[in-house]
């Protein structure tokens, strides 16, 4: 059994009574201190008294008086014990709720140090659910999206994720491949008894792409779910000093970008996260579109429209109000819907605009308002409140998908141009290796030390 540090490393754990505070730090009306493992009665015995600790019965909230380390009473909290095996980490577990003072709290996390308890590392409580089999790993990274949430979609798409979705699309897959396998290596231990192979060759490929072309559903139906969980990407385009700096910060709400009337002032990708009726939104500020001799502006510029080729929607930004405006902004790349935003709108505008362009001004706000709902609308895609499927939501189980997906189309193509072979057996463990390693059947320290590195100290 591990942990996994704030580093990634690995320590043994067995045995081990961890103790954190599972709330924020800071004075909070009620904060939360949890604690887990064997240990977890004789350290509450030091905090609350042993007989008291003694008396507590499992799921029934104590008002009990906690004590310093010198034995002295300093608040009332509410103690909830968890006996093993029923609890989140399968462990006793016990939740002390006080109040927020941070005196207090640092006290009682003292006293259940000095009992014998270790401090907890970022995620081990959840990482003792994942060892425990109480969850699964992709619903461990749930744990920590819906902790990090911003909008209530995303809180959505991770709780669905934590009501164990993902397993519940993905593990009848995964126990397809499996029984390829099992065929497949049969057939090359009793090559010469085609009974001993109930799909062999022709039969066994067409086993490989149906589950392909499955797999490859699934990702398309949590492409929503994708787009919630991580955000749309907008990019603002437009030549310099067309007022894209300035619609940034309008956008974002505050002053997140220098504003500066010199051109060339933006030249790397800023961005923010912001939420447009209920979608997460990365807005991009990007370098101005125009001719240069700056090496750094032309880099600037590059990154600008390679930024753009990755977005969702690009903002093509303009300034009618200049006479010196160097033209409209390039057109967004193929396939990138765009809509076109003239800016300075409390300013007389010298050129007509296209009838499609919206009219705003950062100065006053006027047309921000309208612009938002229209990037929200060009935004949500069919399903968007509420996705389809959740399945496949985040980098991590898209890429392995993908992995799986490329390892059954490699092993359909060798089985339909020879017999049943070793390469075709490899070809479909990795395809199962893929899924397994979604689902945390299995899981390296260095995968698990990425994954639990970014939790919260307590959870």
């Amino acid at each position: 059994m591990m942990v996994i540090g704030s580093e990634g490393s690995a320590s043994g754990s067995e045995g081990r009574t961890i103790v954190a505070r599972a709330t924020p730090p800071g004075r909070s009306a009620l904060a939360i201190v949890r604690l887990s493992g064997p240990a977890t009665r004789e350290v509450l015995g030091a905090v609350v008294g042993p007989g008291p600790a003694a008396g507590l019965q499992a799921r029934r909230p104590r008002l009990l008086v906690v004590f310093d380390r010198l034995g002295r009473g300093i608040d009332r909290a509410l103690i909830t014990l968890f006996p093993a095996p029923a609890s989140y980490t399968g462990e006793d577990l016990a939740e002390i709720s006080l109040h927020g003072a941070p005196a207090v709290v640092e006290e009682v996390v003292r006293v259940c140090l000095e009992a014998g308890a270790s401090p907890a590392e970022p995620g081990e409580f959840t990482l003792k659910a994942l060892e425990a089999g109480k969850i699964d790993l992709a619903q461990a990274e749930a744990v920590a999206d819906l902790v990090e949430a911003v909008s209530v979609e995303q809180a959505h798409v991770a709780t669905r994720q934590l009501g164990g979705e993902v397993s519940r699309a993905l593990r009848p897959l995964a126990e397809e491949v499996l029984g390829l396998v099992v065929d497949v290596e049969a057939s090359l231990d009793f090559a010469e008894e085609e009974s001993a192979l109930a799909d062999p060759g022709q039969a066994a490929a067409e086993r490989c792409r149906d589950l392909a072309e499955r797999l490859a559903m699934v990702a398309r139906r949590s492409e929503s779910a994708c787009r919630i969980r991580e955000g749309a990407r907008v990019v603002l385009v437009g030549p310099p000093n067309a007022g894209k700096s300035s619609l940034f910060n309008r956008l974002a709400g505050f002053e997140r970008v220098l504003v500066c009337s010199e051109p060339g002032t933006t030249r790397d990708l800023i961005e923010e996260v912001i939420v447009l009726e209920g979608l997460p939104v990365v807005l991009v500020d990007a370098a101005g579109i125009g001719a240069s001799d700056s090496l750094a502006e032309r880099a600037g510029m590059e990154r600008a429209l390679g930024a753009a080729r990755a977005a969702a929607l690009v903002l093509r930004v303009f300034d009618p109000s200049a006479s010196d405006q160097a033209g409209e902004p390039p057109p967004a790349p193929e396939g990138v819907a765009e809509i076109l935003v003239g800016t300075h709108a409390d300013r007389p505008w010298l050129s007509p605009a296209p009838e499609s362009a919206l009219a705003v001004s950062s100065l006053t706000g006027e047309g921000i308002e309208a612009l938002r709902r229209e990037v929200a609308r060009r935004l949500q895609a069919p399903g968007v409140a509420s996705p389809e499927s959740v399945a496949l939501a985040t980098e991590r189980h898209r890429r392995l998908a993908m992995e799986a997906h490329g390892h059954l189309l490699a092993a359909a193509e060798v089985l339909d141009s020879a017999a049943v072979t070793e390469v075709a057996a490899a070809e479909l463990r990795a395809a199962l290796g893929a899924f397994e390693e979604i689902l945390g059947a299995v899981g390296p320290e260095d995968l698990l030390g990425r994954i639990f590195s970014r939790f919260c100290i307590g959870k």
